[in-house]
């Protein structure tokens, strides 16, 4: 099947150029000082890089990252450094490793301290987990303050300058160390972030329950990041300390880490340009505001109220929308090459399900909130490929049992089977992985990814590459990432989105966004899918297209629970229909039956001589 690739960004078109530049630029500037800064915006650029992973992509706010950049630096200083640099230190014991092999632990140590701080984050958010990481910055810079047999204390350690054989690089070589090291990182951090992990990433930030029910598991992915942005800050560090062959602990106060952030947001998140940017801001900002040294943290401040009121993207933001207007980006030829590749993908093969047990089993299930009884004793069984209508009034406990069904809440009591296997215990992204999606009552899609990669995050659980192919575009990521796209956009036709799929999903009219939804769910190739009242709020025309997409849905043998207030979609589609009332199943069967079933024209319109059915 041919596949269409996305075009490269430029950058990437302009690598050989760029990796030409350490040959050119230290000659050409020939001043130590301003090739000194320029290495010092290259050390930190890797910083802000390892900051944007956790403030862009997962969107929590971190400002204890000097602590973890302080942990590379001490790890490596502490490893490298001779006592004859340090003739009146409280160190006992010198390792005097080489600075590649030092490199490694201090990767791997603030890696670790990365995953400890990842695991607050499952449970804090905002504020909270920024203090959070105020206190763990400032437990390790109290460590190397205070550890003098260990970090030397305020005294700091000096550092033999590096060098292979008679070969020195510090100075203005070092340049040629640290340029390629961050053309790396750069290389790794756009090929993780545009992949199916950074998408999972961004799904996570937006609505980490939409991101569970297409089968990515918050915590895992959450922690990830925590522990990849770590070992990027310890690496960075590990530089640090050779580039003026010197730490202390001065250097890696709570200031450090609020600077930086200040750089990552006036540059613009979730940018390689936007981390270089904002680094040079900061790096340079002291020379031009030396006389206001006293009030540096006072003058960056000022600068980034500026920057969120008037630029709330960063500098690359608005660079970005400037260039768009002068040079909208046509995506004609994409869409037409994606659609050639997807001419022959049936998105709906191989759903239709073999004899078996059935799709869905709840018996006896009870959903309790404090005293209050949401669902109440409910047993419910569908079978494979079957289409079951779930209506009530409003409050009746709809919507809390798709929570129960999708793990969302653990029911008091009761069981629930889907296809013969009990769901008790599963999280929500493994019942996702087990083939049962779900839409939303209101809506959640990953509004900053375009129409096409929200569907591409339902593919997920397709993707089989590891991070270390995705960091260096192996070639079987290469292939997964082309042929999701196809498959995802196959979906998109599916539904009638295809000429939207380059459009950001904030964009969409609230019809579209229905069918996105629905895209998504059955990206994840679900055996039971359960829609949560997916024609609320649209009109007339917008219901009969849904209307048409789950008759396609049910022909393909999928099984299906829908939860409407569409009675005539309800009555049309519905194989059996099953009726709540305050939490309790009132009635169940055939949609005509059900219809003109007392109980449940009582429950809809109350007592009155003349109701005899409820209305559609």
């Amino acid at each position: 099947m041919p596949v269409a690739a996305p075009p490269r960004p430029l950058y990437l078109r302009l690598a050989p150029l760029l990796l030409l530049l350490p040959l050119l630029l230290p000659k050409a500037i020939d001043n130590g000082y301003y090739v000194g800064l320029l290495n010092r915006i290259l050390v930190y650029a890797i910083l802000v890089a390892s900051l944007d992973l956790v403030v862009g992509y997962i969107g929590d706010v971190s400002i204890g990252h000097a602590g973890l950049f302080a942990i590379g630096a001490y790890t490596v200083a502490v490893l490298t450094a001779s006592p004859a640099m340090n003739t009146e230190s409280s160190i006992q014991t010198w390792h005097q490793l080489p600075f590649l092999v030092a490199l490694v632990p201090a990767v791997l140590f603030t890696a670790f301290a990365g995953f400890l701080l990842g695991f607050p984050a499952l449970r804090s958010s905002g504020p909270y987990l920024a203090v959070i990481t105020i206190v763990y910055g400032l437990i390790i810079y109290t460590f190397i303050n205070e550890q003098e047999l260990l970090t030397n204390g305020t005294k700091g350690i000096t550092l033999t300058p590096l060098r292979i054989g008679d070969l020195r690089l510090g100075g203005q070589n070092y340049f040629y160390v640290v340029y390629p090291v961050m053309i790396l990182v750069m290389f790794v951090v756009h090929n993780v972030t545009h992949s199916f992990w950074g998408r999972a990433f961004e799904a996570i930030k937006y609505s980490g329950v939409a991101a569970e029910s297409c089968g990515i598991s918050r915590s895992y992915f959450k922690v990830a990041a925590f522990v990849l942005s770590a070992a990027l800050a310890g690496l960075a560090g590990g530089f640090f300390a050779q580039l003026d062959s010197y730490v202390a602990p001065n250097t890696f106060a709570y200031n450090f880490s609020v600077e930086f952030l200040i750089a990552l947001i006036f540059g613009g998140v979730r940018s390689v340009l936007g981390n270089l940017i904002g680094v040079g801001l900061i790096v340079t900002l002291p020379d031009l505001f030396n006389r206001f040294a006293d009030y540096r943290l006072m003058v960056y401040g000022t600068l980034l109220l500026l920057v969120l009121y008037f630029m709330p993207e960063g500098v690359v933001g608005i660079g970005r929308r400037f260039w768009r207007r002068i040079r909208p980006v046509d995506h004609t030829a994409e869409l037409a090459a994606l659609d050639q590749a997807a001419a022959g993908v049936d998105v709906l093969s191989g759903l239709r399900q073999s004899e078996g047990p059935p799709a869905l089993e709840l018996k006896g299930v009870e959903m309790r909130f404090g005293g209050l009884r949401a669902v109440q004793d409910l047993s419910v069984t569908i079978p494979r490929g079957a289409v079951r209508g779930l209506i009530g009034p409003n409050g009746s406990g709809k919507s809390t049992t798709v929570n129960v069904l999708t793990g969302l809440y653990t029911p008091t009591a009761g069981t629930l089977v889907s296809f013969g296997e009990n769901l008790a215990g599963l999280k929500p992204w493994q019942r996702a992985r087990r083939g049962i999606a779900r839409t939303f009552q209101n809506l959640q899609l990953f509004a900053d990814l375009t129409v096409l990669e929200n569907v591409m995050v339902g593919l997920h659980q397709s993707f089989r590459a590891t991070l270390f192919e995705v960091a260096f575009r192996l070639p079987r990521a290469r292939r997964e990432e082309r042929e999701a796209r196809v498959r995802a956009f196959a979906f998109l036709k599916f539904v009638g989105l295809d000429r939207a799929a380059f459009d950001q999903a904030r964009n969409l009219s609230y019809g579209q966004a229905r069918h996105l939804e629905i895209a998504r769910a059955l990206a994840l190739s679900p055996r039971l899918l359960l829609l949560d009242e997916p024609a609320a709020g649209l009109t007339s025309g917008e219901i009969e297209e849904i209307n048409a997409l789950v008759q396609r849905m049910k022909a393909a043998g999928i099984s299906i629970l829908l939860i409407e207030h569409h009675m005539d979609m309800v009555m049309a589609i519905s194989d059996e229909v099953t009726v709540l009332d305050f939490g309790k199943k009132i009635a169940e069967g055939r949609p005509a039956a059900v219809q003109s079933d007392p109980i449940v024209v009582e429950a809809y319109l109350g007592k009155h001589p003349t109701s005899t059915a409820v209305p559609a």
